[in-house]
């Protein structure tokens, strides 16, 4: 009786865990965590930068260490042979945020790259958002942003 006990209790263990809980999976780059976006993998994480990936079409990702100077950093992505396509300046929870999106041609398919530049005293970031959705929602209120997640879980451990 004991046994059968036991082996019930280990067949619901079981059970349960094959049902299995989904846990959001958080990811630390430097003095920040945050939680990767749903059906996002980490592809590279190291102490200054976190890849993630969703297909081969979109990816976004994390970077500390991002210089003030924004306009260097725009003109080198336009010698890149990247195309501005958007630039603005926003608060959100708190962060000041640039937006510069870009948009390049590659292999025939034309890719949108969204940087989303944080300069504060906790140290600079960049959250970029790279899809070949041209309809791509760059909103940080939009639940369609993968970046929003990022933004919405960003702690400073």
């Amino acid at each position: 009786m004991v046994l059968n006990k036991k082996f019930l209790l280990l067949i619901t263990v079981v059970f349960i865990a094959s049902v299995g809980i989904v846990v959001a999976e958080d990811a630390t780059v430097g003095p920040y965590t945050f939680t990767v976006p749903d059906g996002y993998t980490i592809a590279t994480s190291d102490d200054t930068s976190c890849a993630m990936q969703l297909d081969e079409y979109k990816a976004i990702s994390f970077a500390t260490g991002v210089s003030d100077d924004l306009e260097a950093a725009k003109q080198n992505f336009i010698d890149q042979g990247q195309t501005l396509i958007d630039e603005k300046e926003m608060e959100y929870n708190g962060l000041p945020i640039t937006l510069q999106a870009f948009s390049i041609e590659k292999d025939g398919t034309t890719f949108y790259v969204y940087n989303y530049v944080c300069l504060n005293e906790d140290g600079n970031f960049v959250v970029t958002a790279t899809t070949n959705d041209a309809d791509f929602d760059s909103d940080l209120n939009s639940d369609s942003n993968p970046a929003k997640i990022i933004f919405d879980t960003l702690q400073v451990n």
